[in-house]
Parts: structure tokens; C-alpha cells; sequence
């Protein structure tokens, strides 16, 4: 009888569709690219002629925000955090912005939820597209950033309850989850850090160089963008050092524990060591030993063996609760 093997499928995951929308009012326009790849980076060179070192870092993954100044356009790499579930912690999603007068282009991978809902209410509204964009690129882009920015502060929100609920258990119980639990936050806080440092000095410096960009009377936009990033950065200095004394107080803890296991074991060694001397003397296999020859030594010896021990444990159980 033959049997034939069958050939192994190989299933390769397929590759999310690149998206490329675009919205247009009162001569204003937001593009905005979902995973973008060669050919929509082919097709911003050809309509808006940006500069190839530009269009090179929107599909390479920039490490820290900035802001590049050009002639007739700004270019913006911008960096938000986002809880992963799956590995529960916080990673850097990339924004990439171009921003001129009359339009706005953005590039992203579709992760950050409040981006990808904004562009979807103004493509499918007017009123929204009225509200939005009548007042031209920088306001948009303010209410871009301010979205992106509400979207942060949940997050803070959940570090913080994990925080409570650590203070809350440091002083029940010291186990092993306490540890992990600690070093998950202290990561997150850390995680959380290092992405939104490098974004603090991008932000408050756009409403200078959007000055052009930006109607009169319109720099309140960007103040309360200003204000945000603040807030969240001072939280983030809070929760740090409030993570920190958590973990100090949690090894001082443990500290004291192990000490006043050490001190049980030193008095259930002091108050043996009696029994083990005396024991040991008269287990020596040699002739002489006093009272062998005695009727009923073995009683006397077990008397000779417990008595100063249970003098010693006594003792010390009298000193420790202070009778004299």
C-alpha cells in the first residue's frame, strides 16, 4: 500500500490594503494615507514634490519626534503611545505630517483610533467639514493633535488605577505578582517617558513656526494643545517618582521580613544549641561517659538536655515581652 505525503501549505499573511482618502473644503485638503508604500509615496512626489529625503523617512521609523521648516510647507514626524493588549505595554505609533497653507497630508499605519475616526467624520459630514476646516490647515491640525492627545490621557488613567492597587496590596502581602506588577508600571511610566519627551519641545514650539498658517485671533488652538502635553508630562513625573518611593518601600519591606526571619532562626538556634551540645556528649561511643551505669540515665540525661533549653526559651520569651 502507498502513502503519499501530503505537500505542507505554507499560509502567508496577507498584507493590509494601503487606504488613501482625501477631503477637500473652502480650498483646504487633508490626504490622509493609511500604510503607505511605494506608489503613494510615488504619488505625493508627483502631485506636491516633497523633498525625497522627507518622503524617505515617512516609510523608514523614526526614532524621535521633530519639526522640519521648508519654503512652503512643514514637515512633521510626531510620536503617540498605545497600549498593546496582546503584549501589555505601551509602544510609539508614528504620525507623519506634511502641512502648507491649503493642505494637510498624513501618513500613519492606521493604529491611532482617534485619527482614523476624525478623518472618517469629516469625509462623511459636512457639518463636520463646516466646523473643521473653515479655518484653514493650522486649525485643523490643532484638532488633529488635541484628539491625538485626549486619546493619552485614558492611559494615564489605567497607570495610575494599577499604581492604586499596588499601594494598595505592598503592605498585605509581599509575593512575586507584587514584583512583576511593579516593574510592569515602572516600565510603562518609562515607556511612556521616552515617547513623549522628544514631543515636548515639537509642540510647543508650532504655534512660532505655524504663525503664517494660522488666522488671527486662532493661537488659543495651540495654547490648549500646549497645556495638554504639560499636563500629561507632569503626570508622568508624578507617577514616577510615586513608582519609585513604591518600590523602595516594597524592599524595605521585604527587608524587614527576611530580618525578623533571621531573628527566629537565631533564638530556635540559641535555645537548641544546649540539647545539641549535651546530646552529642553523651552520643560519643567511648567508655568512661558519665552516668552509662546509672538506672534510668536516659531520663536523666533528657532532663539535663531539655531543662536549660526550656530555661533559655524562657527567658528570652520573657525579655522580648518586656516582664522585666
Amino acid at each position: 500500500m502507498l502513502f503519499f505525503r501530503k505537500k505542507k501549505t505554507v499560509i502567508i499573511p496577507k498584507k493590509p490594503e494601503t487606504e488613501i482618502k482625501e477631503v477637500c473644503f473652502n480650498g483646504l485638503t487633508w490626504i490622509d494615507i493609511v500604510r503607505p508604500d511605494d506608489d503613494e509615496i510615488n504619488f505625493l512626489k508627483n502631485r506636491f514634490n516633497f523633498h525625497e529625503l522627507l518622503l524617505e523617512d515617512c516609510m523608514s521609523e523614526n526614532q524621535r519626534s521633530k519639526v522640519d521648516d521648508y519654503e512652503d510647507y512643514f514637515f512633521l514626524v510626531l510620536h503617540f503611545p498605545r497600549y498593546k493588549k496582546d503584549i501589555g505595554r505601551l509602544v510609539s505609533e508614528e504620525v507623519d505630517i506634511f502641512i502648507s497653507n491649503n493642505y494637510i497630508v498624513t501618513l500613519h499605519e492606521g493604529e491611532l483610533k482617534p485619527l482614523v475616526r476624525f478623518f472618517h467624520l469629516l469625509y462623511e459630514k459636512e457639518e463636520s467639514r463646516e466646523r473643521y476646516m473653515k479655518n484653514g490647515s493650522s486649525i485643523l491640525l490643532s484638532e488633529i493633535l488635541r484628539r491625538l492627545f485626549d486619546y493619552c490621557f485614558p492611559m494615564l488613567d489605567k497607570i495610575g488605577s494599577s499604581m492604586d492597587s499596588i499601594q494598595k496590596e505592598i503592605f498585605r502581602n509581599r509575593s512575586l505578582e507584587i514584583v512583576e506588577n511593579i516593574s510592569k508600571v515602572k516600565m510603562q511610566i518609562i515607556n511612556y517617558r521616552k515617547i513623549i519627551k522628544p514631543l515636548r519641545p515639537v509642540v510647543l514650539s508650532l504655534e512660532k513656526l505655524l504663525k503664517r498658517y494660522i488666522p488671527e485671533d486662532m493661537e488659543i488652538y495651540f495654547d490648549d494643545i500646549s497645556d495638554k502635553i504639560e499636563k500629561i508630562w507632569d503626570s508622568l513625573e508624578n507617577y514616577k517618582e510615586v513608582i519609585d518611593s513604591i518600590q523602595v518601600t516594597h524592599e524595605s519591606l521585604t527587608s524587614y521580613g527576611i530580618n525578623k526571619l533571621m531573628t527566629f532562626f537565631t533564638v530556635i538556634s540559641a535555645i537548641v544549641l544546649p540539647m545539641t551540645f549535651i546530646s552529642g556528649m553523651f552520643s560519643m561511643n567511648v567508655q568512661g561517659i558519665p552516668l552509662s551505669t546509672i538506672h534510668n540515665s536516659f531520663w536523666l540525661v533528657s532532663m539535663i538536655v531539655f531543662i536549660p533549653s526550656i530555661f533559655l526559651g524562657l527567658y528570652i520569651y520573657l525579655k522580648k515581652n518586656e516582664w522585666f
